[in-house]
């Protein structure tokens, strides 16, 4: 009699997808032309790939070439040219990356079926969600998996080129939820938490994964019935040895990993049922029917609710922003009024022998004002209102798929850069960066006029006795017309 199921949990990578082979054949020409290209050490290349993996914790971060220390910049800038009519070496990464991803024979047949049968199917990996996300729209399955659960990702640096647009990849169907990056398999509780979010019955769940020690064991430590997608388990191929040799697993992750080995050497793990060619077999093996989705409309309330909340925080922080500008820009004019004032009334102060001008010091007075307005601006309210913009952002994220309507954080982060263009060049400002120009076009003319009346005023005190009057003597011809008065005058 076949298990009737309603709630399919999955790993994705090698069990949907074919990632191995999709990761090895985009990295490892990447790897030997950059090799080959530069004349590096491909042992020291490896390496360098092996470290910035680990600092960004995946090794899909292949492209954030900034970071390999064995490059310079020559070799950063050729990664990117095209020459002789191929693609740059990070073109053929990109193109060989999109190209050999594919889903697993029957795969989208099988899941599709399940679907119709209205079970729910979550995804769980450890593949940072942009990854995931991006997977999901180039195979073109958004909304065959209902949500997925996946690791934050890690901030990229700006050095990075993007050539799509901001949200582009994000799934219009298929809802993620965030797991922190430590979250590393097998983690039972992971699947405790995803049973409880759906109010799903441990009976009537499966879990689908392609390693035994790490996705069968996981799914009996929670208790779920294992399928062992054996079909994807590559762990014996020579691409995996590539994948060990430049692995973003930590120092500590490989010692987990060899103590994990060491305490179940000698057991075996057996799964409830194994996958041996496809998943096609899945049909065979459990009766689907659908599962009694809980109702979402209070949740959805309670998150537009939320997000109303932050929205409105934004606008809290953003206006104390604008009312501390405006604040220094009434006191920058105060204070260049108050200097032509000073500078009118010639008002000078004696300071330690010194004659100084009362207009240079309320220059600097001013600036030392202006100066704490921008420290509160910059360091105090505009911190709180990234906060606040972050965590509106994540709110449209995860839920973009379900309330597409809440974008406008999202919207105005698209539209708040200005880009600006000269020839070949571009530069992008950002909104962290716009009260730089602010306060700049403010402090700049202030210390100019405060510096040029300190030492315009200024002037070393000279000895008049000891300069000279000099008088210089002119023959002019005698006027002829002069009258005899002024001849008179003239001759006295």
């Amino acid at each position: 009699m076949q298990k009737r199921v309603n709630f399919v949990v999955t790993d994705l990578d090698d069990t949907i997808w074919d990632w191995l082979s999709m990761w090895h054949k985009s990295f490892s020409p990447f790897l030997n032309r950059i090799s080959q290209e530069f004349n590096i050490d491909i042992i020291e290349l490896k390496n360098d790939f092996k470290q910035l993996h680990q600092k960004y914790g995946t090794t899909e971060a292949s492209f954030i070439i900034d970071d390999l220390k064995l490059l310079n910049a020559q070799h950063r800038e050729s990664i990117y040219i095209e020459a002789n009519g191929s693609k740059s070496i990070i073109h053929e990464y990109y193109s060989n990356k999109k190209s050999n991803l594919a889903l697993f024979d029957d795969t989208l047949k099988t899941l599709s079926s399940i679907k119709s049968c209205g079970a729910m199917i979550i995804g769980f990996t450890e593949s940072h969600s942009f990854y995931t996300k991006y997977r999901l729209k180039t195979l073109n399955i958004d909304g065959l998996i209902d949500c997925i659960y996946a690791p934050v990702d890690s901030e990229l640096p700006e050095t990075v080129k993007k050539y799509y647009p901001e949200g582009y990849w994000e799934p219009q169907k298929t809802e993620f939820r965030y797991l922190s990056r430590e979250v590393k398999k097998p983690n039972a509780e992971i699947l405790e938490i995803i049973l409880k979010d759906f109010n799903a019955k441990k009976e009537n769940t499966i879990y689908i994964g392609d390693k035994l020690d790490r996705d069968v064991f996981m799914a009996k430590e929670a208790g779920i019935t294992s399928v062992y997608a054996q079909y994807g388990d590559k762990s014996e191929d020579n691409k995996y040895d590539l994948l060990r040799e430049v692995t973003h697993w930590s120092d500590h992750d490989v010692q987990r990993e060899i103590k994990f080995k060491a305490d179940f050497k000698g057991k075996t793990i057996v799964p409830d049922v194994t996958l041996e060619k496809s998943s096609k077999d899945l049909m065979d093996s459990f009766e689907f029917y659908s599962f009694d989705r809980p109702d979402k409309q209070e949740n959805l309330k309670n998150t537009v609710e939320v997000w109303k909340k932050v929205v409105d925080v934004q606008q809290h922080f953003n206006d104390l922003e604008l009312r501390i500008r405006n604040y220094a820009l009434t006191l920058f004019t105060a204070v260049v009024a108050g200097i032509g004032l000073l500078e009118k009334e010639k008002i000078q102060l004696n300071l330690v022998g010194l004659d100084v001008p009362a207009s240079a010091l309320l220059g600097f007075a001013g600036m030392f004002t202006l100066a704490a307005f921008w420290y509160m601006d910059r360091y105090w309210y505009h911190k709180l209102l990234l906060g606040a913009v972050k965590q509106g952002q994540y709110i449209e994220t995860i839920h973009a798929g379900v309330l597409p309507e809440l974008g406008l954080t999202t919207a105005i982060g698209k539209s708040s850069p200005k880009t600006i263009s000269w020839g070949k060049k571009t530069l992008t400002i950002h909104s962290s960066n716009k009260y730089w120009i602010f306060y700049g076009l403010l402090f700049t003319p202030l210390i100019i006029l405060t510096f040029g009346l300190f030492f315009g005023h200024y002037s070393p005190h000279t000895n008049t006795a000891t300069k000279q009057k000099v008088t210089l003597k002119t023959n002019k011809p005698k006027d002829s017309t002069a009258n005899p008065a002024q001849k008179h005058i003239i001759g006295r």
